[in-house]
């Protein structure tokens, strides 16, 4: 392995779930016909994907005018990120940067989003690249993100570990042909069979001069 490559939301963050409340929420007061569970199917994506599903069950909708509004929302509300934070991350990070392996993070969320997460979460300038979704043409469940992430750390992606919580990104890890390990939440009840090895907390992940060990168990 020559680089560890995190996802952000549901993985550095707990924030799957404050995101379907607040969201849900929204969509209720502006009477936007959604479905909870379906759009479960979009986790690990970018905004257009959610609002493709949504555009279909509201078809008398200006998708664009609710998008913009939606947006204009989102900026005013304020998530303590801090306060969902998952502190062995850090760890995580230290582990590689002693043993000589290259960090990234990749998530479909803006920019600006992550720039914010990274603030709280005292974060900013730990992971050696930082990849948004949105710059790209394409979301998971395809690759792009995370083959862009080996091109610009100048690694394979065979030699690429990454953590995932969700359907797509763990599709879009071993598109990528990369090792990935799954982050089970059985909120969500994402299906993660696809990864290479399953973890119900990132404590059970320890990088060592020897390798990556799984519950005391070599990778």
């Amino acid at each position: 392995m020559k680089a560890l490559i995190f996802d952000m939301d549901g993985v550095i963050i707990d924030s799957e779930k404050v995101y379907e409340q607040v969201d849900q929420q929204w969509f209720a007061e502006n009477g936007i016909k959604t479905d909870r569970i379906a759009l479960r199917q979009c986790l690990g994506c970018t905004d257009d994907v959610n609002w493709g599903m949504i555009a279909r069950w509201n078809p008398e909708l200006d998708i664009a005018a609710a998008f913009q509004k939606y947006c204009a929302f989102c900026k005013d509300v304020r998530v303590n990120y801090e306060k969902i934070y998952r502190p062995y991350v850090q760890a995580l990070i230290d582990q590689c940067r002693r043993c000589g392996i290259l960090t990234a993070l990749a998530s479909s969320s803006p920019m600006d989003n992550i720039q914010t997460v990274l603030c709280d979460c005292q974060l900013e300038g730990q992971f050696d690249l930082v990849v948004s979704g949105c710059d790209l043409p394409v979301s998971k469940p395809d690759p792009a993100i995370f083959l862009q992430c080996a091109k610009q750390l100048g690694c394979m992606p065979a030699e690429c570990v990454v953590i995932e919580d969700s359907l797509n990104g763990v599709t879009a890890g071993k598109r990528a042909g990369m090792t990935v390990i799954g982050l089970d939440d059985p909120y969500f009840g994402q299906d993660l069979s696809k990864a290479d090895v399953r973890v119900d907390q990132l404590e059970q992940i320890v990088i060592t001069d020897k390798g990556l060990l799984i519950g005391g168990q070599a990778l």
